[in-house]
C-alpha cells in the first residue's frame, strides 16, 4: 500500500477517535420544554434559585481556556410558526431575556444572519447571529461581543438557546494586509449549539 495511503488512513483513523474521546467526555443537558442539548466538561449548570417551580430558566456557564461563555435555554408561550422570520428576531428576544439579567440588551442586540424555517412540520426553527453594541457607538468595532441566537417552536411551545461571552477571534489577510476579523465563539460551544434540540428528535435541525 502507498505510504500516502497509509498517511491517510491513520489521519483519520486518529480524527476518528479524538472525536468519539471528546463527545464521550461531554455531559448531557436536560432542558425545558423536552430539550437536551450536549454540553462541554468545562460547563457547569448555574445553581440559582427559582422564582417559581415553573421556572423555564436554565443558565449555563462555561469556562474554556481563559475565555468565559454563558448559555441561556428558555421555555416561553409558543410563537406562530410564521414569526420564526429574521424580521422578528429582536422582539423575540427581548420577550425571551424579559426578567433576566440580559434584559438589558434589548435595544443594544443586532442581528446580521442566520437561517430559519417557519413551519411547524416537524418544528419552526431559527438560528441567527448576531452583535452587541452600544447605542450610540460604531459597530463593529474591536471591542464588539457577539450572540448567538437558536430557536425551536411548536404548535405548543417555544424554546430558546442564546449564548453570550468571550470570543475568538481571526484576522483575514489579502494581499498582506488584514481585509476583516472573523469573531466567533469557542469550538466546544458552537458543537454544544449544533447539539441542542427536542430530546425525541433523532436528527438536528441544523
Amino acid at each position: 500500500m502507498p505510504k500516502l495511503s497509509v498517511a491517510m488512513i491513520l489521519l483519520i483513523a486518529l480524527w476518528t477517535v479524538s472525536a468519539e474521546k471528546s463527545f464521550a467526555a461531554m455531559w448531557l443537558v436536560r432542558g425545558p420544554a423536552n430539550t437536551s442539548m450536549a454540553a462541554d466538561p468545562a460547563c457547569k449548570a448555574r445553581d440559582v434559585k427559582r422564582d417559581t417551580p415553573d421556572d423555564n430558566h436554565l443558565w449555563i456557564d462555561c469556562s474554556i481556556g481563559e475565555k468565559h461563555v454563558t448559555l441561556l435555554i428558555v421555555s416561553v408561550a409558543p410563537f406562530v410558526a410564521k414569526d420564526f422570520t429574521f424580521s422578528n428576531a429582536g422582539p423575540m428576544f427581548a420577550k425571551i431575556t424579559a426578567g433576566t439579567e440580559w434584559s438589558i440588551f434589548n435595544d443594544k442586540v443586532e442581528f446580521i444572519g442566520g437561517t430559519s424555517f417557519a413551519g411547524f412540520e416537524p418544528f419552526a426553527q431559527m438560528r441567527l447571529i448576531g452583535r452587541l453594541c452600544d447605542v450610540g457607538e460604531q459597530c463593529p468595532n474591536p471591542q464588539e461581543r457577539i450572540v448567538a441566537l437558536k430557536m425551536l417552536g411548536t404548535s405548543s411551545v417555544t424554546v430558546s438557546l442564546i449564548v453570550m461571552g468571550d470570543v475568538e477571534q481571526k484576522d483575514y489577510i489579502v494581499h498582506g494586509k488584514p481585509a476583516a476579523t472573523y469573531r466567533y465563539f469557542p469550538d466546544p460551544i458552537a458543537t454544544m449549539v449544533d447539539t441542542f434540540n427536542f430530546a425525541t428528535i433523532q436528527n438536528p435541525p441544523y
